[in-house]
């Protein structure tokens, strides 16, 4: 199976996985080469990436200006930095949780499912990115922002419970710490 076969078939599971159909893992390569194949995902995600940060940027512009300063750089070096940095270090926490939590023996199905759920979750999150920055005003996108969000603190929730095969307190400590170091990685780029 080429790798873009996998991608679809992983594509097809995270839609699965999202209407909460039990045999959801059928679709995806559940196995170590299957692990580092979900890495794959990166690419899709940079693109996707774009017009988030270019967003946030003229976000950023007009708000320095309203409030008299000079308008910040566009920095997509850096933010595309911050961002591979998270695909590098997300991995590395959640095995230090899945062992803390004795669910080691989850933690590679969780990873594939979690690496390809993040082109679906990217493709809905910029969609308040992209009205943003064809309407130019930040009102519609604001507002269907926060039930984006929902959505995806929801779907990462589902991903954790469903595919550690845990309990819900532990699947919220995976989000928790997952948002931890989003939010974290989201302050060192500005």
């Amino acid at each position: 199976m080429t790798l873009v076969q996998e991608g679809i078939a992983a594509m097809r599971g995270c839609w699965r996985l999202i209407r909460r159909d039990p045999r959801a893992d059928e679709d995806f390569n559940l196995t170590i080469d299957g692990f580092w194949r979900s890495f794959a995902v990166v690419v899709p995600v940079l693109v996707l990436a774009y017009p988030m940060f270019l967003s946030g940027h003229e976000q950023s512009v007009a708000q320095s200006l309203a409030n008299g300063e000079a308008a910040p750089e566009l920095r997509l070096g850096v933010s595309y930095f911050y961002l591979l940095v998270g695909f590098a270090v997300w991995p590395l926490a959640a095995a230090l949780l899945a062992r803390l939590f004795g669910l080691s023996q989850n933690y590679v199905p969780y990873m594939i499912v979690y690496n390809w759920m993040n082109v679906p979750t990217m493709a809905l999150a910029v969609i308040p990115n992209l009205l943003h920055l064809m309407m130019g005003s930040t009102l519609l996108p604001g507002l269907l922002g926060m039930p984006v969000f929902g959505v995806l603190l929801y779907v990462s929730w589902y991903i954790a419970r469903t595919c550690l095969r845990t309990t819900a307190a532990v699947a919220l400590a995976f989000l928790l710490t997952d948002l931890a170091l989003t939010f974290g990685l989201s302050v060192l780029s500005r």
